[in-house]
């Protein structure tokens, strides 16, 4: 890793795991990474709607009351990466569980709620355009580009010049809003790609998360796109 001042540190593995941060360095510049803002907000319970024991999904959620206050949301705010707190998405939050759970609504009273007093919670979602998470190592874009360059003129071609690996780098990121479920087997995919060892996935699965998969179509459309 170089800084302004020379090398500021080095390491024989390095995987990238910084949401849509991930982009900001050279060699993955060319992800295309999204971002997503949105946030929760924090209503209080009453004793009717604190006996709500389990979360409830659809459009939204609310999950059971934790130290008085229920858990509710979230908005998306779709190529925003701020995270203030905005009294109108707790409006919104609010109007979501109206609709979601008409009876919690009505024993929380959320119609009496003002939103600018109500506390919440903001953060930012990194998505990638086909909603998957971007997984496993990365290769030279632009050398990757010309080994596979034949294919932007028959995609049907059975290549086999291996990729050119980066070596030591792998990236795990885009995990959306379910992070919490995705992030430990993305931690396998990518330790496995490391060591050379059998993926803990099917290889389409493999392949549909895979870092090469944005460049590969790019390839792929402009054959698509080529005249006659």
């Amino acid at each position: 890793m170089l800084g302004a001042a020379g090398e500021l540190a080095s390491a024989p593995v390095v995987i990238l795991a910084a949401a849509q941060e991930t982009a900001s360095l050279d060699v993955t510049r060319r992800l295309p990474l999204r971002t997503i803002a949105g946030q929760i907000t924090e209503m209080p319970a009453t004793a009717e709607s604190a006996r709500l024991a389990t979360v409830v999904t659809g459009k939204g959620y609310v999950a059971p009351a934790r130290r008085g206050r229920h858990t509710v949301g979230a908005t998306h705010r779709f190529g925003e990466a701020s995270t203030d707190v905005r009294a109108e998405e707790h409006a919104e939050n609010i109007a979501m569980l109206a609709t979601l759970v008409p009876n919690l609504f009505e024993l929380a009273r959320a119609a009496t709620l003002d939103p600018a007093v109500l506390a919440g919670r903001a953060g930012v979602r990194c998505t990638s355009p086909d909603t998957l998470p971007i997984v496993g190592p990365l290769a030279d874009a632009a050398a990757f580009e010309r080994t596979y360059a034949p294919l932007a003129r028959d995609a049907s071609l059975d290549l086999r010049d291996p990729a050119p690996w980066l070596p030591g780098l792998a990236i795990t990121t885009a995990h959306g809003s379910r992070g919490l479920v995705t992030a430990m087997l993305a931690a396998e995919i990518v330790a496995d790609a490391l060591e050379s060892a059998p993926g803990p996935v099917p290889a389409s699965l493999l392949a549909a998360v895979h870092p090469n998969r944005f460049a590969l179509r790019a390839l792929v459309r402009r054959e698509r796109r080529a005249p006659a």
